[in-house]
This record gives C-alpha cells, sequence and structure tokens, in this order.
C-alpha cells in the first residue's frame, strides 16, 4: 500500500510552460498530495509593466491545476541582468517556500536551482539540464550561470538524494557526492504516456492540411536557440523529393525566423501549425512520417533526454537527430543519427523515408507510470 505523501516540487520556470515537471505532478497527484512554486516574468514589452498582470507579481496567490496547488511567488521583475533583483528575488522565493514546506507539513521537496536547497524532511535535488552551459552557451550570461553552478553545488552536496535526466550529467554529478550521502545520483529520465502517443490518430490532420499522399517530415518543438529549427529548414530545402511536407508544430523564439526564410526562398509544403493544446498533440505525431531532432551539438543539448524523442518514438515513427551524446547512449533502434549540418541532416532524412519497417523500440523504461514509480521508491525511502 502506498502511503499518502505531501510533495512540494520547485520547478524551474513558471508553471505555464511546458516543463518535465508537468507530467510527473501529473502522475504523482493520482496518489498523492502535490504542491507546486510559481513565478511570472513574461514581460517583453515596456507597456507589460504598466499591466494589472505585472501588479500580480508582487502579491502571492494559490489555485488549483487540477489536482495539484499551485503557488504563486512574489518576483521583481526583469531581474535577469540586475544581480541584485536576482538576490532580492532569491531572498523572497527561499521565505515562502520554507512557509509553504512548514504550513503544509511537506514531506518531501524536490528542488532546482531557481532557490537554494531548502530544510525539508527528505530533499530531493532534480538535475533536468545542464543550466550552467544553457546559460554561457546561449546566453552569454556569466554571472547567472555562476549563480546556478553556485546552488547546484549546495543542492549537490546537502540533498539526502539527487536525480539525473541523463547518464551524461550523472557522470558529472557522481564525483561530487560526499559521503554518507548517497554517492551515486538515481538517473530517471523524462518521460511518456506511451499509450497515449500510440492510440492517437493523425488522419484527421492530414485532411486538415491536405496532406494526403505526401511523406510528412515533422519537428514538434518550443522552438528556443538550442532546437536547431532554420538547419532544418535548410536540410528541407535539399531535398529533392517533391511529395515530402514540413510540418512545423509549435511555438518560440525562432519560429519567426523560419517563417521568413520559408517566405524569402519561396519554400513549398511547409506548414506552420503555431502552438497546439496538450491534449491534441498526440495526432500531430501520428501525423508524420518521419520526428526531426535538428538540435545544435554542445555541452548542453549533448547531456540532454528529449522529450520529443520518446514522444516520437512512442508514436511508432523514426527519427532523424543530430549526434548528441545522451540520443547515442540511448540506443533507439528507431534513430538514424546524423551531423549537425543541413546537409548530412538532409541525408538522414532522405534515409529514414526509405526505410519501410523498423523495430519499434522497447520503450518501458521511459513509460510515465515505471519513472514516476521510481519518484515514489525515492521518495518513500524505499529506493
Amino acid at each position: 500500500m502506498t502511503i499518502r505523501l505531501k510533495i512540494l516540487w520547485i520547478p524551474h520556470t513558471g508553471w505555464h510552460i511546458p516543463q518535465r515537471a508537468h507530467l510527473f505532478c501529473r502522475a504523482l497527484a493520482e496518489r498523492h498530495e502535490v504542491h507546486v512554486t510559481d513565478w511570472v516574468a513574461d514581460f517583453s514589452k515596456p507597456r507589460d509593466y504598466l499591466s494589472r498582470r505585472y501588479l500580480r507579481n508582487f502579491t502571492y496567490r494559490h489555485y488549483m491545476d487540477g489536482k495539484i496547488k499551485v503557488h504563486g511567488i512574489p518576483r521583481f521583475s526583469p531581474a535577469l541582468f540586475l544581480s541584485s533583483l536576482r538576490r532580492l528575488n532569491t531572498h523572497i522565493y527561499s521565505r515562502y517556500v520554507q512557509a509553504i514546506i512548514d504550513e503544509n507539513e511537506i514531506d518531501a521537496v524536490i528542488g532546482t536551482f531557481v532557490v537554494p536547497p531548502p530544510k525539508a524532511p527528505l530533499l530531493i535535488f532534480d538535475l533536468f539540464d545542464d543550466n550552467v552551459a544553457y546559460w554561457l552557451e546561449y546566453r552569454n550570461n556569466l554571472a547567472y550561470a555562476k549563480e546556478i553552478e553556485k546552488i547546484e553545488q549546495a543542492y549537490i552536496l546537502q540533498a539526502d538524494k539527487v536525480i539525473t535526466v541523463s547518464s551524461v550529467l550523472a557522470d558529472k554529478v557522481a564525483p561530487l557526492r560526499i559521503p554518507p550521502k548517497d554517492s551515486l545520483p538515481y538517473l530517471i529520465p523524462n518521460g511518456v504516456d506511451i499509450n497515449l502517443f500510440r492510440k492517437a490518430d493523425g488522419s484527421h490532420i492530414l485532411k486538415k492540411y491536405n496532406l494526403a499522399g505526401y511523406k510528412i517530415i515533422g519537428m514538434i518543438s518550443a522552438f528556443g536557440e538550442s532546437r536547431g529549427l532554420l538547419r532544418l529548414i535548410e536540410a528541407f530545402k535539399g531535398l529533392a523529393d517533391s511529395k515530402a511536407a514540413l510540418l512545423i508544430v509549435g511555438d518560440g523564439p525562432q519560429l519567426g525566423l523560419a517563417i521568413r526564410r520559408v517566405k524569402e526562398t519561396n519554400l513549398a509544403n511547409v506548414i506552420f501549425t503555431g502552438r497546439i493544446p496538450f491534449e491534441k498533440i498526440a495526432d500531430y505525431y501520428q501525423a508524420l512520417d518521419i520526428g526531426v531532432i535538428p538540435f545544435d551539438k554542445n555541452n548542453f543539448t549533448d547531456s540532454a533526454c528529449p522529450i520529443k524523442l520518446l514522444e516520437y518514438s512512442a508514436a511508432g515513427k523514426v527519427v532523424v537527430s543530430t549526434n548528441l551524446v545522451e540520443i547515442q547512449r540511448m540506443n533507439l533502434p528507431n534513430v538514424v543519427i546524423v551531423d549537425s549540418t543541413p546537409s548530412s541532416l538532409a541525408d538522414g532524412i532522405c534515409k529514414a523515408l526509405s526505410i519501410t519497417s523498423h523495430q519499434q523500440p522497447e520503450l518501458g523504461k521511459y513509460d510515465v507510470k515505471y519513472l514516476t514509480k521510481q519518484f515514489e521508491d525515492l521518495l518513500s525511502g524505499s529506493a
């Protein structure tokens, strides 16, 4: 019999943004009392700072997202380039997190770099990405990267247990753990609801976009700096198959650049859908013939465990991916590995399109139910 626990998960970003914590928190909330923290800093224009939405930043608020209680933490924005504001936000965050733990009698905390390690009966650190590498390689923000590194090092030294999303990160963390703490981190990769993707139906997506008879190459993602969307556009230009179509599903900062590139080059058979609600997204995976992960190759991406790889695979698709270290270690049989150049990517897509059948990967160890059980074992002390 599973003991009902009170769990606080501290996500690394606003709760409205798709992330690793969503899948596991929703699964854990079926048997446990789950709390999460939230903060909003999505302001991009001067007028945003005169809105009521901005004023809500300075107040504590809470609401229920299904069975999950979301705690909105007061925050000053923008703080990205002001270390004094970041320190103030960290101080405020820490006070509220400790209050949430104490007032709700939290049994276990799963923390990330956004706040230093709090005091809790059980403290678990979830290292979900190489965050220091991201802020160095893509944001060129050495000061913030050092702040993140300091907090992550504190978790590695103080947490009762450390979880890493990839074996690459596990290799980095293991030498830093000091007895009597568990010397080795626990590897809990990103997960996928396999049944959701396998039972989906993409036929109405093909009909909606008039894609019947086409070979559908697709990328479904949040199109940030590391995702390589422009590389995929260039690769698609190099394909000679007139019956191939490129389906781009999602939004993000690189989307506008990609749309302009397609218009400038008069590239045909490229469809941009924009962001699709999660409850509808599985059908888009089933509409594809090929799923593509054209990521940049660097320290940040080499250590990632891309959720999209698991979702493409759960939908039974061949995947073309740049040669990222963790993806190579995962060794899924449906993945075609290529170099991170448009020409190599195009060659990989051609190879994938010629595959008439492929071995279905064994995804059981990535199923959300299996991974949630691992989390529960850590939280209950039985692991």
